[in-house]
């Protein structure tokens, strides 16, 4: 502390002796290197963040936020507060306490509800507890599948009714937040709705609504049987027309090289469905099974019908007349039945829909590559087409994968076509000056801020602590006693502070020429360490000075013998 203290001292009373221009120089400068450098210690030192969590709801966000304050951990929050960054070496141990908390997935409850017996319940919150944690189940399940990000699920189960017609179904929504890029297929959400549907009791798959974060139904209401039905056959012929496509350019693929051919597929299909009954009979060959005779002959007689017609044959007074003569009848009738076994074949067809009415081929072949040696050597490649026999060997083959009938109407064209290759020297050109662009801007910038480092230490700190060395050793010369009476005067007095050990003490009895002449050679002696090449020009000039003023004054004294001899 002694040492300490002596240096303030002299630090205070060397700035004392400073001139007010050199005071507020001094002042200017150390506070502008003082802020230099602790602003670069403050860059150089400066916090990286990395994401922890992103993609986050508020409710969630806030919860990871309250365990980072509690952990005293520093965080940035970006994104609207979807996104929390912290430094890099927190987020492997925070993302392990996170998991351990539940987080970021605590507002998703399940059956842990029902973990804790609460006494006093009613029946309406036992209920909705119940509802709450199957709603938690099922987002749960749905967002374990892959491409979903989050989701949220809303049951309305309505109360159960006595009465049979006033029962009412349960329905349910589901909102999913998808992972950026990912598009659910058709299977996917039909799954989902199956998911959601057996899940819930007495909910039908048509009640289940299934939307994406942007409010679009991605669902089908298959409670519109027409609707159904459409997608259903679009589906279906789009996939049987994939299968046959896939089935050409992989057998030409091997022939004509990968990447050089592209077939398309157009199947006409009947949806229509029928069904048929025909009843056939073989007269040829059939065969008698029974024979059935039946004869039979009547005889008899009755006479003639006579008398006046009318009513008047009936009165009383009409007189009789005689009957006519008797008619004798004869009937005979023969009947005879042949029973016959004919073969008989009863055919039933069933037409389902989905039949293939017509189908419609089209490939394109791109050109048969051809490698060629020129005069010099030199390997080179041209495209060049197909022959006719070719094609016509390829259309054979095509239209046997795929099953090309000509009586049916079913076209097929093969045509040869050079493809255009995507050219991405374009794009490959702007990404890398892209990334020429930022390593130069990263490169620019970091020697800018060393040049600025090196051109302020050389410029503004170098020349300040050379000049601070400067004025401080001539002030502590001046502060020095130059002469003898300067010494004796100091050594009477009460003496400079913090320079007794620089003045020498004058003992009593000393001789003063002896101290002075002592004081001089300590000074040049001084003067010979710290600047050894100067004082050795010195000596040298002054060497020759001596002998130069030697050599002249015995030039003079010769000059006035020769003038005395001759006068």
């Amino acid at each position: 502390m002694k040492y300490f203290l002596k240096l303030f001292k002299q630090i205070g009373a060397f700035f004392s002796a400073l001139s007010p221009q050199r005071k507020v120089a001094a002042l200017g400068i150390s506070g502008a290197i003082f802020v230099s450098i602790l602003s670069l210690f403050i860059w150089a030192g400066k916090q990286g963040y990395a994401p922890l969590m992103t993609n986050l709801n508020p409710e969630d966000s806030a919860q990871v936020i309250k365990l980072l304050r509690e952990k005293n951990i520093p965080f940035q929050v970006a994104s609207g507060g979807r996104s929390i960054q912290v430094a890099p070496e927190f987020i492997d141990q925070l993302r392990m306490d996170l998991a351990i908390s539940g987080m970021p997935e605590s507002s998703v409850v399940g059956y842990e509800l029902f973990d804790k017996n609460t006494l006093g319940q009613t029946a309406f919150m036992q209920k909705m507890n119940q509802k709450r944690a199957l709603e938690g189940e099922i987002m749960r399940s749905i967002k374990s599948m892959n491409g979903v990000r989050r989701a949220r699920v809303h049951l309305a189960i309505p109360q159960k009714s006595a009465f049979v017609e006033d029962q009412r179904k349960p329905t349910a929504s589901v909102v999913l937040d998808l992972e950026p890029g990912i598009t659910l297929s058709e299977r996917q959400v039909v799954g989902i709705g199956n998911l959601v549907s057996k899940a819930v009791e007495g909910l039908d798959v048509e009640d289940v609504v299934i939307v994406d974060s942007m409010g679009k139904t991605i669902s089908k209401n298959r409670s519109d049987s027409l609707g159904a039905m459409t997608s259903t056959q679009i589906e279906f012929k789009s996939l049987f027309e994939r299968e046959i496509e896939k089935r050409i350019e992989e057998m030409l693929s091997r022939v004509v090289g990968d990447g050089k051919v592209v077939a398309k597929v157009n199947a006409d299909l009947d949806y229509s469905s029928s069904k048929e009954k025909k009843t056939l009979y073989d007269a040829d060959g059939s065969a008698v099974v029974s024979t059935q005779t039946n004869t039979q002959s009547m005889e008899g007689s009755k006479p003639q019908p006579a008398g006046l017609p009318g009513a008047q044959s009936n009165l009383p007074t009409a007189q009789l007349t005689p009957p006519a003569a008797i008619k004798i009848t004869d009937t005979k009738t023969n009947n005879t039945v042949t029973n016959y076994n004919v073969p008989t074949t009863v055919v039933e067809t069933s037409k389902n829909p989905g039949a293939l009415k017509r189908l419609s081929v089209a490939v394109v072949l791109d050109g048969k590559t051809v490698k060629t040696t020129n005069k010099d050597g030199v390997v080179e490649s041209k495209v060049e087409a197909w022959s006719e026999e070719k094609i016509k060997e390829f259309e054979a083959v095509v239209a046997s994968a795929a099953g090309i009938d000509r009586k049916r109407g079913d076209t097929l064209e093969i045509k040869n076509m050079e493809f255009t290759a995507n050219d991405f020297s374009e794009a490959e050109a702007y990404l890398e000056s892209k990334e020429k662009k930022a390593y130069i801007k990263s490169l620019t910038v970091y020697g800018i801020v060393g040049t600025i480092v090196m051109l302020f230490f050389f410029l503004v700190v170098r020349p300040f602590i050379k000049w601070i060395t400067d004025n401080t050793t001539d002030g502590v010369e001046s502060f020095l006693p130059q002469t003898l009476e300067e010494l004796e005067k100091l050594s009477r007095g009460t003496g400079l502070p913090g320079l007794e050990d620089a003045v020498p003490v004058i003992q009593d009895g000393a001789d003063p020429d002896k101290i002075e002449s002592s004081m001089i050679r300590e000074k040049i002696r001084g003067f010979v360490d710290s600047d050894p090449q100067k004082a050795a020009l010195i000596l040298k000039d002054w060497v020759v000075g001596v002998n130069d003023g030697k050599d002249s004054q015995a030039g003079a004294a010769k000059d006035q013998k020769a003038k005395a001899e001759a006068g």
